[in-house]
């Protein structure tokens, strides 16, 4: 067996040094930083290429471990620059508004745009409906009401005749005679 060459496992082993120098909680991120540059560097040396991007991104993530971690809520107010996590970032994405809907707004805050009709819900239009067939049955009935025939009364035209003469009896009341001119009045009634 002296012609066998033994394959060397060095991302393997590149995995397991990542690990350990994660283990190891550096507080300072100064002396972080020069761990994971001298890991690297090391590694290039030694194969000559670069390390694997989920390594390499383990070990950007040991290094920004404090922001990474921050929780609190309000770090965007306090930092310039904060690191977001996904589910800070999704929150964030969530309460923002698209700038698409501020470009018909002027400096005044007035909405520029055509203003378009608003449509209606389903349940808008079920409410607005009922209303209108209950409205209409109330205007059709009072418009019922106030058309159809009153009864007929067989004695209402007597209120009517038994007026006849009133004014020359007003007339001899007052001691004119030229209020009403009964003769005229008697002869329409006799023809």
């Amino acid at each position: 067996m002296s012609g066998v060459n033994v394959v060397f496992d060095y991302k393997a082993e590149f995995h397991d040094a990542v690990t350990d120098l994660i283990a190891e909680e550096i507080t300072d991120r100064g002396e972080r930083m020069a761990a994971v540059h001298a890991l690297t560097e090391a590694y290039v040396d030694s194969v000559g290429i670069a390390p694997d991007a989920t390594e390499l991104a383990r070990l950007s993530d040991y290094i920004l471990r404090e922001e990474l971690t921050d929780k609190r809520r309000n770090k965007v107010q306090d930092e310039d620059y904060p690191f977001l996590s996904e589910s800070q970032l999704d929150r964030r994405h969530d309460h923002e508004y698209s700038l698409s809907l501020a470009e018909t707004y002027d400096l005044a805050g007035a909405n520029q745009a055509k203003p378009e009709r608003r449509h209606r819900t389903a349940r808008e239009e079920r409410f607005i409906d009922r209303a209108a067939r209950r409205k209409n049955r109330a205007r059709n009935a009072k418009y019922r009401r106030d058309t159809s025939p009153g009864p007929i009364i067989d004695g209402a035209s007597a209120s009517f005749t038994q007026s006849a003469g009133i004014g020359a009896k007003w007339s001899a009341l007052i001691g004119r005679e030229e209020i009403v001119a009964e003769d005229t009045y008697e002869k329409e009634m006799a023809a």
